[in-house]
């Protein structure tokens, strides 16, 4: 019940802001940190960072949350879902926030029972120039678990503001952009971005321990997602979050945000230097409470004209835990300008061309249906995962596809999945049309059975548009781990919403 209203709510103000629009616009919204402490059974404490992108909808906001453990004992803890609140004005720069989060997770061995989480907050922020803080009250409860908590809450939150268009609108060129910015208040210009596959492995340092007490032997190869946007002429910031998918350490995850720096050496050459914070935990890594740091320096080179790869160095470790590891990194990053809004843009008249970049957003339900080898208990029971899934079209029908889901039914909290894959359309119809997709990556956690952590899941769906850029889509497929593990049949219903960047 909760992951399919929770879609509806994700989607249906994204149709009703742009369901035929042809022209440019502009979205607002925010980026929000939070900080609860939540108190456990037996009075412990579980630090929770929040990180949530939240679009603005006139005073209501609606959008996408992730939770971490950072303080505590429960390294390892993450939750994802969907965020969406409502603002009543007070005055004199006073603003009363009410919202709720309904997601998916668990981990860290927390008594997160199935993996909902549901969190209502109430409070008052005051914006401070370009930024805005807020103090209030939060409440985190796990309806089929024993976490329920009532704490003060702490957030920041930061403007950002994006330009987009109608999926099924004609082509931009520069007129479109001059006038849009030149008719908004808002500064409207060009802003640098990459994204990034990466494979990184680290090689615990000598005596380190795991969860258990034992030695950690065997090194750690992990996969995962980068996302970056520049800040200044040197200076960017950065999202990264990977799984572990080898020797045993199947569910550990991380999820970091940092700042970089990088320098041309030549045209198509030149380094970085990298420093995170984060969270990250399970597959028996001792985090302790989950917080990590990670530094790196690298080398960057581009052979292609719209990819470069870069090989970098580093070091990670856990703040109150005993991992510790020199990592080494491999990512092939994809660069790019987005047309946006707000600080940190180039000015609109830098370009005299435009490209249409096609994105797709669905929010899913899956289902695993159960198998003899699906967990480690032998039980046969389904599972219910909440995730999101974001679609780059590579023309009308091909796109590269990234997802994130967690469990939050089924006895399986704090089983989380990450995968990375291709898929194909196929059209019917004008408002009918066949997908063919297949996705890799890892898993693990809540007794589920994925051997060592890598999996792999093909898909096929059936699609039906409500309108140009709204569908509801529903698939069958497969997840089977590569080695020593399980399998079982999926079942996937969700609801897409397309949009054009200016590129």
């Amino acid at each position: 019940m909760f992951s399919k209203s929770s879609v509806l709510l994700f989607i249906l103000p994204l149709i009703l802001g742009s369901s035929v629009a042809s022209d440019l616009k502009i979205r607002d919204g925010f980026y929000r940190l939070s900080y609860d402490s939540l108190t456990l059974p037996n009075d412990e404490v579980l630090g929770l960072v929040g990180a949530n992108y939240l679009l603005n909808f006139d005073d209501s906001y609606l959008g996408l949350g992730v939770y971490s453990a950072v303080d505590g004992q429960r390294g390892g803890f993450f939750t994802g879902g969907v965020e969406l609140g409502h603002q009543f004005k007070l005055g004199n720069g006073f603003v009363l926030d009410g919202g709720l989060f309904v997601g998916g997770g668990g981990g860290g061995a927390a008594p997160q029972g199935g993996g909902l989480m549901l969190r209502p907050h109430l409070s008052v922020v005051k914006k401070i120039q370009d930024i805005s803080l807020g103090l209030g009250i939060s409440k985190v409860k796990f309806p089929n678990g024993d976490i329920d908590s009532n704490q003060a809450s702490l957030h920041l939150d930061i403007p950002f503001g994006f330009v987009y268009k109608s999926s099924e609108s004609g082509v931009s060129d520069n007129n479109d952009i001059l006038s849009l910015s030149s008719n908004n208040d808002a500064k409207v210009g060009w802003k640098d971005h990459y994204m990034a596959v990466t494979y990184q492995q680290y090689m615990i340092d000598k005596g380190v321990k795991g969860t258990d007490g034992t030695l950690m032997l065997n090194n750690m190869d992990l996969v995962g997602f980068e996302y970056g946007t520049k800040l200044a002429r040197n200076y960017y910031n950065y999202l990264e979050t990977a799984g572990a998918g080898s020797n045993g350490t199947d569910g550990f995850a991380e999820l970091l945000g940092g700042i970089g720096y990088s320098q041309a050496l030549s045209r198509n050459f030149g380094f970085n230097i990298k420093a995170a914070l984060g969270a990250a935990g399970g597959g028996g890594v001792d985090t302790g409470g989950g917080l990590i740091h990670k530094q790196s320096i690298g080398l960057y080179v581009r052979p292609f004209n719209k990819a470069s790869l870069t090989a970098e160095v580093g070091r990670v470790g856990a703040f109150n835990g005993d991992f510790e590891a020199t990592t080494t990194k491999l990512s092939l990053q994809y660069p790019f300008k987005l047309l946006s809004s707000g600080g940190y843009v180039r000015k609109a008249s830098n370009y005299d061309y435009t490209t249409d970049g096609l994105w797709g957003v669905r929010a899913v339900n899956q289902t695993y249906l159960g198998s003899d080898t699906l967990r480690k208990n032998n039980s046969n029971d389904s599972v219910q995962l909440l995730g999101i899934k974001l679609d780059r079209y590579l023309d009308d029908d091909t796109y590269l596809t990234g997802q994130a889901l967690a469990a939050y039914q089924g006895e399986a909290g704090g089983y989380a999945v990450g995968l990375v894959g291709i898929g194909q359309e196929f059209d019917i119809s004008n408002k009918l049309s066949l997908s063919a997709e297949i996705s890799a990556g890892v898993a693990g956690g809540g007794g589920i059975n994925t051997g060592g952590g890598a999996i792999i899941q093909p898909m096929l769906g059936l699609s039906y548009k409500f309108s140009s850029d709204f569908s509801l889509q529903a698939s069958i497929g497969k997840l089977k781990s590569f080695s020593n593990g399980g399998d079982t049949n999926v079942i996937e219903f969700g609801l897409q919403y397309q949009f054009k960047s200016i590129e």
